[in-house]
């Protein structure tokens, strides 16, 4: 942890101010990296991602009830969880699913076709863990 004016700083998250922004931020990450493990997104989310996700190590888990597509079983390994994971959100009951990457993991809040809210978390040992979190749920979900 770096020392900024005597004191040890650390950023932890960001939550974007609109879903596009968040969007945009998730697409510019998968240009610049190698390793993305993806769970339980929008399938429309996913749809617009694919075409990036071409040449990636990588590993997708949709979320309950979902199918992979022809061209995604192509595009990489797919499950599919067995799991019901969610989150409250304002009162309601939303999904909740993730892109990470090895240093960073954007946390997506959704409902229906509709992006509630995009997070980003940074700080090192959490995504760690995150990243342990999916290889539990790859192992349990349904391969295709």
């Amino acid at each position: 942890m770096p020392i900024v004016d005597g004191r040890y700083e650390a950023k932890i998250s960001t939550t974007f101010e609109t879903p596009e922004d968040g969007i945009d931020e998730i697409k510019k990450r998968i240009n610049k990296s190698r390793k993305i493990r993806i769970n339980g997104i929008p399938m429309g989310l996913l749809d617009e991602l694919k075409p990036l996700l071409e040449k990636k190590d990588l590993k997708i888990i949709l979320p309950l009830g979902e199918k992979p597509s022809k061209d995604l079983k192509e595009l990489c390994d797919v499950g599919t969880t067995k799991a019901k994971i969610y989150a409250e959100f304002g009162g309601q009951e939303v999904n909740t699913g993730s892109v990470a990457f090895p240093s960073l993991i954007y946390n997506i809040i959704w409902l229906g076709d509709e992006i509630l809210q995009i997070s980003a978390l940074e700080y090192s040992s959490c995504v760690k863990c995150m990243l342990e979190s999916f290889e539990g749920g790859w192992r349990y979900s349904k391969k295709w």
